[in-house]
């Protein structure tokens, strides 16, 4: 009986140290976003003076489910690193950016368009400040 119960705890703690790990957190400050969307494409601009963590984010409203996104990407970070990976079909990543303490980077690369009209990009911040990035957009 001792040793079921033993199990039983065992059990447990792992599967907090399991939904812990799985938790990927993400934080910011001082943030700001724009996004502009036209008949051929569009343009979304996000700031942070501060973020640290990983967070999947999306585009929404677009007019073509199913589709795809030829996408320009533009990043900058003042101090940290900054990490962007534009999302494909099964979620791969089609582009990654990343920039370290006072560099800008930029690159092309292609995400998916879901049913609900949603692209998704991943980001990834470590002790991040003076973010800004820029995902300008066409359908295809």
């Amino acid at each position: 009986m001792r040793k079921l119960h033993k199990l039983a705890l065992l059990a447990v703690l792992l599967s907090l140290v399991l939904a812990l790990a799985a938790c990927e957190g993400y934080s910011q400050t001082g943030a700001r976003s724009s996004s502009q969307r036209g008949v051929n494409g569009g343009e979304e601009r996000v700031s942070a003076s501060k973020a640290n963590g990983t967070s999947e984010q999306d585009l929404e409203d677009l007019p073509n489910p199913g589709g795809m996104l030829e996408a320009d990407v533009t990043l900058s970070v003042g101090q940290g690193s900054f990490k962007i990976e534009l999302l494909g079909t099964d979620g791969e990543a089609t582009l990654t950016l990343e920039a370290r303490g006072g560099e800008q980077v930029s690159g092309s690369g292609s995400m998916a368009v879901d049913s609900f009209g949603e692209a998704s990009y991943r980001v990834t911040a470590v002790e991040a400040e003076d973010v800004e990035y820029t995902i300008a957009f066409v359908y295809r």
